[in-house]
């Protein structure tokens, strides 16, 4: 239920969101081209860029990162010998969760926007009364 009404509350303010149409290389080779370090920063770096900025990735790239924040063990910038350490680690993970959350978020809405412009009956329906009755706009 918690879900349906977060889908509902983003669906009512997609109208918000500026699509980006920017275009931007990746690829699931991504970890296998370069090191271990720079290849977790690119995937978390292009997580963020895609959960911020509404319609910049793909609904296929956006499953990815999310499981890929979702399997990443530990920390990766809170360290142990912070003061406060283990509270930072787990917000961080927590945090780094929240991110993948929204990637999912984002896609399951913007299948269902699909579906809504192109197999929505009631939509359509809708629609087709606009076309038909202008007058009564």
């Amino acid at each position: 239920m918690k879900t349906y009404l977060t889908l509902l509350a983003l669906l009512q303010s997609a109208s918000a969101f500026n699509v980006q149409s920017t275009s931007m290389p990746f690829s699931r080779e991504m970890k296998l081209n370069s090191g271990a370090h720079k290849s977790e920063m690119e995937i978390f770096e292009r997580a963020v860029e895609c959960a911020e900025r509404f319609g910049a990735c793909d609904i296929e790239q956006m499953e990815y990162l999310a499981k890929e924040l979702e399997e990443f063990n530990g920390a990766y910038f809170e360290t142990a010998d912070e003061a406060n350490a283990a509270a930072m680690m787990q917000k961080e993970v927590s945090d780094r969760r929240d991110v993948a959350d929204v990637l999912r978020l984002q896609s399951e809405l913007r299948l269902r926007m699909d579906y809504l412009e192109g197999a929505n009956l009631f939509a359509k329906d809708v629609h087709d009364m606009e076309e038909a009755f202008p007058e009564l706009e």
